[in-house]
């Protein structure tokens, strides 16, 4: 940019040349355009172009130019503030003094009265570009006090250096601006903490000025925050001038209420260090507990409200220990805060939860004090102000979906400040207030369900805080249960207060049969809600108290096979890994009697569907996928038995057998495949290897021939499962017929896949393409030689690289640990000689893809894999052909993905690398190219946001 041109005194309409004319388009584009596709280009070409030297002179001539639109004015004042962070590099630094004043000169247009709509945002954005400047600088001298001259005389024009000084403070702490650590500090002396008093006169001047605007006090309680935000304004500081009375002033004002609230939040916290900040602290507090009587005055106004309980709680938070130290002094600054936690408004309850929790935890338990009780009895009331907020709206209240979705929520969030209330007063004491509420309401004889339900609610709420020994409260408690209304609202919250204290109820069994027959009952409620809170009650029970449910195991039974099919499955589900607990804590023995009881059933209905002449409904198909999901969920807990009965052998033959029978007919359902799937898999985990060698090679087979006529992952998945559990037992000795199975089931699920993805490409199959991999790396880890030396190896390696397209990172992560494999086992020379010619035929295709992913959205973990994978493909080629591959990775990337200069950067660096063999020189390239692109996605991600075009 030419001095000339920086310092031109009559702006003059943009010179629609080809960089001006084709910003505009793209802007033009990206804003107004419906196309999703051409935006995406608008952006990417706009990102690129910002990269550019020649955008300073575009960028200086549209922002200058009345004439711009508000877009191109918008862009341009954007882009010069990310070129000043990350390209000031670009200019020479004679050139920086002409930017400065350019910049400068551009500012007092825009808060004109006849500047152009959007000019505000323009403002912000040059703020923000000369601060940037200032702090890379040091040859522009006397900063804040030049601003003041320039800028702060004319009221018309405060706004503006208002602007600046808000904007400084923010970017001193900038991690972006690239200055050491030592020219920082430097900085930050000289320009900013140097500047502090003088600052804080400026605003302490202006908010009482004559004819001062609102818009202009609240600006300077904006620019204050910053500066008390940065440390570099003390709020002792503050208080020895005229801001600290007009921010309180400032409350009774409508307009000013807002930026008052803040500016006092961040003075307060400033204090936090309370010790050294005592006399503030002593002027802060009475001003913030003379507040109290404004909730009274504007108890109709939420929005004031909030203002006022966000000062308070901050004032409480901070002075947390002066509240335990002093209680009686700043008692009514903890009553304010209660009153703020009754108010009916849900929205600003929230806000004094975290005060509670941390007067909590510096309050502790207290030995009983006539100075700490007046708390204690407000952590009480707060214990009854939190129940009274969990009850639900009336039935006659419409609530949208969404909103009763919230509400849950937030109950949830106040069950943690009634865990404070616990930790106070103690468990007993809390339990005992909701225990008395129920009785209360009890006593009404005709109460709402919500009084009842919410105390049953923060029973459960307050669980964690229960000693399981106690003997106090809960007895009474679980006595009260039976007797309450059979209304399902109240069923459901009483079921699940058994759920939680399920530790409670194994240290005192005594009434576990009621209990067990309560929330089996609550199957029986036409009502999912409750049915799924009995389910995870019996889950909890049955694994907190197992061995005392051992003698119901019968009874549970009965239960089974007389509502199995009349529960949701899901609520099934969990009733078998409910049950699935109690058998794990019994001798194996009779651990596998018990098993094969509860899933000789399930078993039987599987078998008469498979063998079943003709063709079967659905439901019955279904009922046989409920079947499969049902014994996954019994091993999925009990696992395996220590040891597996040798009477439990045959049965994995047997099994397997009807499983392979359901195969042979239905192995194109997928939801069958999926079931059967998932019970071979935890029927390969439960028995061992002894127990399975009569059905590998069935089970072989099988996957081999279902994946080939379904291409279902599933499938892929046993394969590699088998290949995990036998490795060890084929490469050993006699293991040869083995090894030679586990090779030909790979070979053929391997072609298979080459049909596969002839029809499809990898980011349509994604399960299919990571269950592959997951597959081909158990086999590499397993039968590395028998792998290794295939000759199907090469169509193994092509579908890993299929697989590197697909976009989930744990796929993309398992198929670099597959390459890094590879890459290893390539430099062996037990392999050499195999591998080599594969990466030589896919290694162009290889690095193009790791290095365009590492730069494009590859996991973080990815990175040193990749460094390894690249590291080998270097030196199994020819050097040239691999700098050639290099050169073409690189270059294929965008230019807003990594800019130009960093990619020859990387290429000078890869050819030294190639030239003396260095691995830190190809390490360091790699990292500083995921670095380049880091900064580019990040510098993009500001333009969008700063456009306001999104994320596309």
């Amino acid at each position: 940019m030419s001095a000339s041109t920086s310092n031109s005194a009559a702006p003059t309409p943009p010179p629609q040349d080809g960089a001006t004319a084709g910003v505009l388009a793209a802007l033009q584009t990206l804003y107004h355009d419906p196309d999703s596709a051409a935006k995406r280009r608008a952006n990417e070409w706009l990102e690129e172009f910002q990269h550019s030297v020649e955008a300073w002179q575009t960028c200086h001539t549209l922002l200058t130019s009345p004439q711009a639109p508000l877009e191109g004015r918008l862009f341009s004042a954007q882009t010069l503030r990310a070129k000043i962070l990350y390209d000031l590099s670009q200019l020479p630094r004679d050139q920086l003094p002409p930017l400065r004043d350019s910049l400068l000169s551009s500012l007092s247009p825009l808060c004109s009265p006849t500047a152009p709509a959007g000019s505000k945002a323009v403002l912000t954005q040059l703020s923000l570009a000369l601060s940037d400047l200032a702090l890379q600088m040091p040859e522009w001298e006397n900063v804040i006090g030049g601003m003041i001259d320039r800028f702060g005389k004319d009221p018309g024009t405060v706004v503006v250096l208002l602007g600046f000084l808000k904007a400084l403070p923010e970017e001193a702490g900038n991690p972006k601006i690239p200055l050491s650590n030592d020219e920082v500090r430097g900085m930050l002396t000289a320009l900013v903490s140097g500047s502090a008093e003088q600052v804080l006169g400026v605003l302490a001047m202006y908010i009482h000025a004559a004819g001062v605007t609102t818009q202009i006090q609240i600006s300077v309680f904006e620019t204050l925050r910053s500066w008390l935000q940065a440390g570099e304004v003390m709020a002792s500081q503050v208080a020895s001038t005229p801001l600290f009375n007009a921010a309180f002033d400032a409350l009774a004002s409508d307009q000013l209420f807002d930026a008052a609230v803040d500016v006092l939040c961040d003075l307060i916290h400033e204090t936090q260090e309370v010790e050294d900040n005592v006399q503030v602290v002593q002027e802060i507090v009475p001003r913030v507990i003379a507040l109290r009587p404004q909730l009274e005055a504007h108890k109709e106004d939420p929005d004031r409200i909030r203002g006022y309980c966000r000062i308070l709680c901050e004032a409480g938070e901070c002075y947390k220990d002066l509240i335990v130290r002093h209680p009686q002094d700043l008692l009514p600054l903890v009553q304010s805060i209660a009153e703020c936690a009754a108010y009916p408004d849900l929205d600003i309850v929230p806000i004094t939860f975290f005060f509670w929790y941390t007067l909590a935890i510096t309050l502790g338990r207290q030995p009983d004090s006539p100075e700490i009780q007046p708390l204690l009895d407000i952590y009480a009331n707060l214990q009854a102000a939190i129940i009274s907020h969990l009850h639900f709206p009336g039935d006659d209240e419409h609530q949208t979906a969404q909103e009763r979705d919230e509400f849950r929520t937030f109950r949830h969030r106040m069950g943690d400040t009634l865990k404070d209330c616990c930790f106070v007063l103690g468990a007993p004491t809390c339990l005992r207030r909701s225990y008395d509420l129920i009785v209360t309401a009890m006593s009404k004889g005709t109460p709402s369900w919500q009084e009842i339900e919410a105390p049953l609610f923060s029973m459960r709420s307050m669980g964690a805080e229960v000693d399981p020994d106690d003997d106090e409260v809960m007895p009474h408690i679980m006595d009260m249960l039976p007797k309450l209304p059979d209304h399902p609202r109240i069923r459901y919250a009483a079921i699940l207060v058994i759920s939680r204290y399920t530790q409670w109820i194994d240290r005192h069994p005594e009434n576990l049969a009621f209990q067990l027959h309560y929330v089996s009952a609550g199957f029986d409620m036409a009502d999912d809600e409750v049915s799924a809170a009995a389910a995870q009650a019996m889950k909890f029970m049955c694994q907190d108290c197992n061995q005392h449910l051992v003698p119901f195991l019968p009874q549970l039974h009965s239960f089974v096979l007389s509502v199995g099919d009349k529960m949701d499955q899901a609520d099934m589900v969990e009733v078998c890994e409910a049950i699935g607990y109690i058998i794990s804590s019994m001798p194996a023995e009779t651990a596998a009697q018990a098993l094969q009881q509860f899933c000789e059933p399930l078993i039987q209905r599987i078998q008469a569907v498979a063998t079943a002449e003709g063709e079967v409904s659905k439901p019955d198909l279904q009922k046989v996928a409920d079947a499969l999901e049902q014994i996954d969920s019994y091993l999925t807990v009990v696992r395996t038995l220590d040891p597996v009965p040798e009477s439990c052998f045959a049965t994995c033959s047997a099994v397997y057998g009807i499983l392979d029978t359901l195969l042979s007919r239905y192995a194109k359902l997928y939801f069958i495949s999926e079931r059967v799937g998932s019970v071979l898999r935890r029927g390969l985990a439960f028995f061992p290897a002894r127990a399975l060698e009569p059905v590998v090679q069935p089970v072989l087979e099988r996957m081999a021939l279902c994946f080939e006529e379904t291409g279902y992952a599933s499938y892929l998945w046993i394969t590699g499962k088998v290949a995990s559990k036998f490795g060890d037992v084929a490469g050993g000795p006699g293991g040869e017929a083995l090894g030679a199975l586990l090779l030909r089931s790979f070979e053929s699920v391997t072609t298979a896949m080459v049909k596969l993805l002839q029809t499809k490409v990898a980011v349509e199959i994604p399960d299919v393409m990571d269950d592959y991999v997951h597959l081909f790396i158990a086999y590499l880890t397993s039968i590395p030689s028998l792998t290794l030396t295939s000759p199907l190896l090469h169509l193994a390696v092509s579908h890993v690289l299929s697989a590197l397209t697909c976009p989930a990172p744990e796929t993309i992560l398992i198929s670099l640990d597959t390459l890094v494999v590879l890459s290893k086992s390539a430099l062996d020379a037990r392999y050499h000689a195999a591998l080599q010619p594969i990466f030589g035929q896919y290694g162009k295709v290889l690095l193009g893809l790791v290095i365009g992913g590492v730069v494009q959205g590859y996991p973080e973990d990815g990175l040193d894999q990749v460094q390894i994978v690249v590291g080998a493909l270097a030196e199994l080629v020819p050097p040239e052909t691999a700098e050639g591959w290099f050169v073409q990775a690189v270059q294929g990337l965008p230019g807003h993905v990594v800019p130009g200069g960093e990619k020859q950067a990387f290429l000078r660096d890869v050819h030294d690398h190639l030239v003396d063999r260095s691995a830190d020189k190809l390490k360091n390239a790699l990292n500083n190219l995921v670095r380049a692109a880091r900064r580019a996605r990040e510098r993009g991600r500001q333009a969008r946001k700063s456009l306001g075009a999104g994320g596309n």
